[in-house]
């Protein structure tokens, strides 16, 4: 058995009681860790299962809220073979630092986060962000990070405030209630679609079960703050927006946006890509992995060419 099969066995066997992430992540081969500003850490993954003799692109894949550089997993085994991919766990995430429920978190200090983490590895960096991870992304190109090769969004909303902002406080008292387990269960139709089958639906709510509380409340609090980016217009890099273009179905907290919308903004990035894929779900990155990896890929190597 590979070390890639190892981990992803044992990071399938979520338990079926709330448990510790910490628990849970034993089954990384490789964690690093980076000092990024006082008091907080940055966790990473590197999965690089390249040809020794290639000169592979880097890629960055940033997740969303309750999740953690796991939430790739199932975008390894393409990407690794010929990138040198790095997983991150965004602050208050997976290993990385924890934060208080009452921290006022912003986008400009996580893309802070990510900079650091960035200007350590050196080389120029092909950035994938899924939900928040996207619009962490989306700050990063605005600023023009010069370390940035090209945005690939897998699912965002480019308006969080907008689009989530009416759920916040039923959100804060349905995890007051239940759990980020509870929140996680019954926003999880709106997030995934019909693409699941009932037991990944319950692997995806067991997973997110493991994300803090403080966390998830404190980002769920930031929503209302994020409104459209302002700078689109000045984002240079190559940047690519994947988004699902099936019907989706009416449920509870559909978190979707028409394709008309997300072709709105898009056009603002100067030279962008739209990019369709035959799904109904807002989070692709975790209902279609394969399907997004192998864009994500070829949109890597054609401009690493």
């Amino acid at each position: 058995m590979t070390r890639m099969q190892q981990q992803r066995d044992a990071s399938a066997a979520i338990p079926a009681a709330m448990g510790r992430f910490a628990d849970y992540a034993a089954a990384r081969h490789v964690s690093e860790r980076l000092a990024v500003a006082p008091g907080i850490d940055i966790a990473y993954v590197v999965d690089d299962y390249t040809d020794g003799w290639r000169h592979a692109p880097v890629v960055m894949l940033l997740h969303g809220v309750a999740e953690s550089a796991e939430a790739f997993l199932g975008w390894v085994p393409q990407l690794a073979r010929r990138c040198r991919v790095i997983r991150v766990d965004l602050r208050g995430h997976g290993l990385s630092s924890p934060v208080d429920e009452h921290d006022v978190l912003s986008i400009a200090d996580m893309a802070d986060d990510i900079d650091a983490v960035a200007r350590r590895i050196g080389a120029p960096v092909h950035v994938v962000g899924a939900k928040l991870g996207a619009q962490i992304g989306l700050e990063l190109a605005q600023r023009a990070v010069p370390w940035m090769a090209s945005l690939t969004l897998a699912g965002v909303l480019i308006s969080p405030g907008g689009a989530l902002g009416k759920w916040v406080d039923e959100w804060l008292g349905l995890i007051d209630r239940s759990g980020v387990e509870g929140w996680a269960r019954a926003t999880m139709p709106g997030r995934m679609g019909t693409a699941l089958a009932p037991d990944a639906m319950q692997w995806w709510t067991r997973y997110m079960a493991l994300a803090p509380t403080a966390t998830v409340k404190a980002c769920i609090r930031m929503f209302p703050r994020l409104a459209e980016p302002a700078r689109l217009e000045s984002i240079a890099c190559p940047t690519q927006v994947v988004v699902a273009v099936q019907p989706e179905k009416p449920g509870a907290y559909d978190q979707r946006q028409p394709v008309a919308e997300v072709r709105r903004w898009q056009t603002r990035i100067p030279g962008s890509e739209l990019v369709e894929l035959q799904a109904d779900s807002y989070h692709i990155a975790a209902t279609h992995p394969d399907a997004c990896a192998a864009i994500a890929l070829r949109f890597i190597e054609r401009i690493s060419s």
